[in-house]
């Protein structure tokens, strides 16, 4: 799997739209072969810095999708509401999944029952 991720400073006053935004460029990315899922995160003490991570079936995959029309008229829209962009491009090497919250919960010490 891969995962991009993408860190960003929005403009003053243009949070909003590019949330919007950015949710309608991932419904459209989540329909490409390969995609998995998209994630975005807004700092909790800086409301105008966020993180978008996009995870891939393969790099051929993200390849296929960054060629593509679609991904360049959403990165110019996106690309209007935002001061500064840095991506980083992540190998998975491992992931762990968490169990359902009823099925575990942590001890007083805060670990999990065996």
């Amino acid at each position: 799997m891969i995962r991009t991720a993408l860190d960003m400073r929005v403009r003053e006053g243009c949070t909003d739209a590019f949330e919007r935004t950015w949710r309608d460029a991932a419904e459209v990315a989540s329909r490409y072969p390969g995609s998995i899922g998209q994630t975005m995160l807004r700092g909790a003490e800086d409301p105008l810095r966020y993180t978008i991570t996009a995870d891939w079936e393969t790099a051929e995959h993200l390849a296929r999708y960054q060629r593509s029309e679609d991904r360049q008229a959403l990165s110019a829209a996106l690309d209007q509401l935002r001061d500064s962009a840095t991506k980083t491009l992540f190998e998975v090497v491992a992931h762990i999944a968490s169990p359902a919250p009823s099925e575990t919960s942590p001890t007083e010490k805060g670990t999990a029952p065996r």
